[in-house]
């Protein structure tokens, strides 16, 4: 029987049917626990089935991709229109060794979701907030019609009064299938354009660093295809847990079979994480946000007792600035002069600082010209202007001064030098060293690392995000076709403080904001006499303030963003944002705030595509497996509906037809036009098995190996997309973007002891264009350096007490804002593998695995529940995991209920107790859903409550998930 025959047998009858069986026994989706009696919830659901029951139902194959890190297929098994089961693929899997084409396994995320379809709390009907936003009783059910008519009209009035430029697409990762975000964009396209964003919530310090490093073409430092691992004799997972946050479907297997294979890993984390424990033969420990100062220290022995063993001449040719001499351009389109390092100004002489050794041995002609310390571009009323942290510009970063600061002995980071310098390592790197406000730094240094060390561009040799080695190319569903977006924010750059051609430069980030600053652009951009409250040069250069925010498939403008009351207030101000559209599944917090709150289609009630999130090689079909209850609708459909009450229908479908049949088409013809030959299967032979893989067509011949040509011949035919072609240590192009977006680079208020705000040690001067040849300070260097998180912390914090005077062999933690003793721990937030960011979150079968109610007991959301009852449930707390140590001090026990707070909120907490966290850090994973009581305290355990909404130095990105201090105590 074919896909279609089966099908065309679940009706909406069928469904219908379905749903009234669901409301007999809740044993069809699995909701049978109350949570009393001593049993769990997955336990009283399982007592109803004596008997492993028979396979009766129609299996359909599918995936349920969200923004987790994988692409994963789905076996769904329906009867009557209900899911009653999912499983994974199971066309059989061959290992790395044995044909390399690996089933693309789900995990428990992906298998949970048969109760997210049947939740009793899910939005079934349009619904619009008649009260103030955020007052869950203020929303009152209306029809389709209503809503895209009401829509329509306040987009035109809006249109009319501010033009386009005040219409914004809000950042949202919810829905991996593209519907959301492209039916939405389109939609806005065809009504005159709208305002985008630069970089993401995840990568923003990657995304921006790269583009500077080694390329305007580079999305992320990449390094080789996984399987190409097995090729090193090392293998260093730095701040990188693909066994949680997955990182491309397979790579926590293709972890375990490189070890297997007799790969040496090594963890450099500062959590101990699943990946950590379940496959590193070492583990170095770290203190969050102080990668950089490891690397430093590292660099610092590779440049004095290995000197010898470096190949200069070699790095050289393939690095730009390590030292101050023997460098050269491979472009000729860049001013040579301008772009010379000055003396000192070399990241090898800020590494040595005061010392002589590369000065004597003629790789750079001076000492350091940076400073002991660097100051903030802040506006006076903040909190940080005028105050500094030590960078320690003239002094050495040996492995001694880094122990200090990051907590590695100072052994094992010349151990860890001399194993990159000595062997073939890969590095994995993931996210989480970058999710602080001085992010950048460390990905910087790590590219270095890898250059000098001669761990790039060949087999076995690479660093970065790992990659693929052939692009699983997906039907392209036309969503831009005869659609442009006509809004253009040039002005947003002024290219006449960049030195070298804009083709260095990657045009997004030229004519958009990045997307941490938006709703500090609500608030403050466009408007006379207001200023960004971060000080960003580009909010401050808008024209048009932003009036309509859309959002589809995400939860990012409350509950995923820094700071959440600060964010709440934002958006709750009608006279900034004048319309809100939410297309969500659930009451969200950002749903809840909305002035329209959209019911959208969950993947499984629409069709769609996937990929295996940028290291797969196979294209898997979701076929639509189940109708969406009530009167949801896709979000497709939805756009579709205001299109038409803006008079484009016809202009939106493009000669498609309506609704999912037209979605539907656009994915058949995208694949029979394109990629039959690709695959080697028709349309209907991939609906049917559900997914097609290239890894059939290559070869460990054929893996991936990133910057190879650049690498071997490093000439102008193969030069990189950077103004010297080079991967750059040293990067004037990065310091004029930061001017060009209209900051000013010169530090007019802070200095060293002894030294005003225009001076740089040893006559030092730097050029940019905007400053010329300038002895002044500067916020942001054209090096990368160890700089201390705003809120963060040093190893040597916790036996010293803080000084009057911060010296060289004392470096404590500056505290810049005077809060460590107010705030004694370092708040360290992770991805789940429970959740996908604050997707599932509400799933009771993985509630009642990491969330207790205020006695310890494992708790959960319960199903039956309904929307009106708010965001979430008092008594359903999210895991606080607290090294042991503290536990006395803080009179705690494990399941207490504790209070997490600083000065930007408090939530609820429930207390766990491991070694795997470090003293003074506490861990809770990100995603859970703010809900305030009546008290003011966030009873979801959202951990942005406590978090920074400060933007990082340079990209301006969300990276302050490690870099927030709070105090706990009992509850």
């Amino acid at each position: 029987m074919s896909l279609k025959d089966k099908l065309n047998q679940v009706t909406r009858r069928d469904f219908l049917k379905g749903v009234s069986a669901v409301g007999a026994t809740a044993a069809v989706y699995g909701c049978g626990g109350s949570g009393d009696g001593g049993k769990t919830y997955m336990e009283e659901d399982e007592e109803n089935r004596l008997t492993p029951p028979s396979i009766t139902e129609t299996v359909i194959m599918g995936a349920t991709p969200h923004n987790c890190g994988g692409r994963c297929v789905s076996k769904y098994y329906v009867k009557d229109g209900v899911v009653k089961r999912i499983t994974t693929d199971e066309r059989g899997d061959k290992g790395i060794s044995n044909g390399d084409d690996p089933e693309y396994r789900s995990c428990v995320r992906c298998r949970s979701r048969k109760q997210w379809f049947y939740r009793n709390d899910r939005i079934l009907y349009p619904l619009k907030q008649t009260g103030e936003r955020g007052d869950v009783n203020g929303f009152v059910r209306i029809s389709w019609d209503q809503a895209f008519t009401e829509i329509a009209a306040k987009m035109q009035q809006i249109k009319a009064q501010h033009g386009n430029h005040a219409f914004h697409s809000i950042y949202s990762s919810g829905d991996a299938t593209g519907w959301a975000r492209n039916s939405l964009n389109r939609m806005l396209m065809l009504h005159g354009g709208y305002t985008a964003y630069y970089t993401n919530y995840s990568f923003p310090s990657l995304e921006h660093m790269a583009k500077f490093m080694e390329g305007a073409n580079e999305g992320t430092p990449l390094s080789n295809g996984r399987q190409d691992a097995k090729f090193a004799d090392k293998l260093v997972l730095w701040s990188f847990n693909p066994n949680e946050t997955v990182f491309g479907t397979n790579t926590g297997w293709y972890l375990q079979q490189i070890k297997e294979l007799g790969v040496e890993v090594l963890s450099v984390d500062s959590r101990y994480s699943k990946a950590t424990a379940t496959s590193a033969d070492k583990y170095i420990n770290l203190l969050p946000g102080t990668d950089a100062a490891l690397l430093s220290g590292m660099i610092y022995h590779l440049l004095t007792a290995r000197l010898a063993d470096l190949d200069v001449a070699w790095i050289n040719a393939r690095l730009y600035g390590l030292f101050d001499t023997g460098q050269s351009l491979l472009r000729s389109d860049v001013d040579v002069a301008r772009y010379a390092i000055p003396a000192g100004g070399s990241l090898s002489a800020f590494i040595l600082g005061d010392e002589t050794s590369l000065v004597t041995a003629t790789l750079n002609s001076a000492p350091s010209i940076y400073p002991d310390t660097i100051g903030y571009e802040v506006n006076p009323e903040d909190d940080l202007y005028g105050k500094t942290v030590h960078i320690w510009g003239q002094k050495a970063k040996t492995p001694e001064w880094a122990e200090k600061i990051c907590g590695v002995p100072a052994q094992t980071i010349r151990d860890l030098a001399d194993m990159y310098l000595d062997n073939k390592v890969t590095t994995w790197i993931g996210g989480g060293y970058q999710r602080h406000t001085e992010g950048e730094q460390a990905i910087w240094l790590n590219r270095v690392l890898s250059v000098m060390t001669k761990n790039i561009g060949a087999r076995g040799r690479s660093s970065g995000r790992n990659a693929n080695n052939k692009s699983a190319s997906l039907p392209n569903v036309q969503m831009s076709r005869n659609a442009t977006n006509a809004v253009s924010q040039t002005y947003l750059y002024d290219s006449s403080r960049v030195t070298s051609p804009l083709t260095y430069v990657h045009a997004v980030q030229r004519t958009n904001l990045p997307v941490f600053v938006i709703p500090d652009a609500v608030e403050n951009g466009g408007y006379a006499g207001l200023k960004s409250k971060w000080n960003d040069g580009q909010v401050n250069a808008l024209t048009t303030p932003f009036k309509a925010v859309f959002t589809a498939g995400g939860n990012i403008m409350v509950n995923q963003s820094g700071d959440v009351n600060y964010n709440m207030e934002i958006w709750k101000n009608k006279d900034k944002a004048e319309l809100i559209v939410n297309c969500d599944h659930f009451l969200t917090a950002t749903a809840a705030i909305a002035d329209y709150i959209l019911p959208s289609a969950m993947v499984g009630e629409k069709p769609g595509t996937a990929n295996a999130w940028g290291t797969g090689e196979v294209a898997i079909k979701i076929n639509k497996v189940t109708d969406a209850p009530g009167e949801v609708l896709s979000e497709y459909e939805i756009f579709e509906g205001i299109s038409k009450a803006l008079g484009l229908q016809a202009e939106y479908l493009d000669g498609y037809p309506s609704g999912q049949e037209g979605m539907e088409a656009r994915i058949r013809e995208g694949w029979t036009s394109a990629l039959e030959t690709t695959y080697g299967m028709t349309y209907d032979e991939w609906c049917e098995k559900g997914v097609a893989s290239l890894h059939p067509t290559y070869t460990e011949n054929d893996y991936f190996i990133k910057h190879k040509a650049f690498i071997e011949n490093p000439v102008l035919a193969n030069a990189l997309l950077t103004p010297t072609g080079k991967i750059e240590a040293y990067s004037m192009n990065l310091m004029e973007d930061y001017e060009a977006r209209f900051h000013d680079n010169a530090d007019l208020v802070t200095g060293d002891a002894g030294a005003g705000p225009e001076v740089l040690p040893n006559g030092g001067a730097i050029y940019s264009r905007q400053h010329g040849l300038s002895t002044a300070r500067r916020f942001v260097y054209p090096i990368g350096m160890y700089i201390p998180t705003i809120e963060g912390r040093h190893a040597i914090d916790a036996t010293t007490a803080m000084p009057n005077t911060i010296t060289y062999d004392n470096p404590v933690h500056d505290n810049p804002l005077g809060i460590r003793d107010q705030y004694p721990f370092t708040l360290h937030t992770w991805h789940l593998m429970y959740r996908s960011h604050s997707t599932l979150n509400n799933i009771a079968y993985l509630n009642e695995q990491y969330k207790q109610d205020a006695d310890g007991n494992a708790a959960f959301l319960d199903p039956e529940r309904d929307w009106t009852e708010g965001v979430w449930d008092d008594n359903v707390y999210e895991t606080v995991v607290i090294n042991p140590a503290h536990a006395a001090e803080l009179g705690l026990q494990a399941g207490d209920r504790v209070l997490i707070s600083n000065d930007r909120g408090k939530m609820y907490a429930s207390a766990r107790f491991s070694q795997t966290v470090p003293k003074y850090t506490v861990c809770i994973g990100q995603g859970g859903w703010f809900q305030k009581n009546a008290q003011g305290v966030d009873v979801g355990g959202c951990a942005n409550t406590v978090v920074t909404a400060r933007p990082s130095r340079i990209c301006k990105g969300m990276t302050s998930a490690t870099d927030s201090r709070v105090k706990i105590e009992k509850a």
